[in-house]
């Protein structure tokens, strides 16, 4: 008798690895900063940036800051100094 085992060769993602929970969302953005936080893969930048623009015409007193992860996942470090300086954070990924 022979025993066979499978193993899958697909690996865990890094997004569910590293994965966090969503803090609570704010009642407005009037008055707050908000974070862009963009890990570098095409056109998330700009997607970020519109996104940023709108944000601005919506709200009133809004800051954005713009944040470079440099890629997929973004680094703690960054992410870090997002969650710091910022009232509310949006990451995007876009190719």
């Amino acid at each position: 008798m022979h025993l066979l085992e499978v193993i899958n060769p697909v690996a865990q993602q890094r997004g569910v690895i590293n994965s966090m929970n969503a803090s609570p969302r704010p009642a407005s953005l009037d008055g707050k900063t908000v974070g862009l936080l963009w890990s570098g893969t095409h056109g998330g930048d700009i997607a970020l940036k519109r996104a940023g623009e709108m944000l601005q015409e919506r709200f009133d007193d809004v800051t954005v800051n713009f944040y470079t992860g440099g890629n997929y996942p973004a680094p703690p470090p960054i992410v870090k100094q997002a969650g710091e300086e910022c009232d509310v954070v949006i990451g995007a990924t876009a190719d």
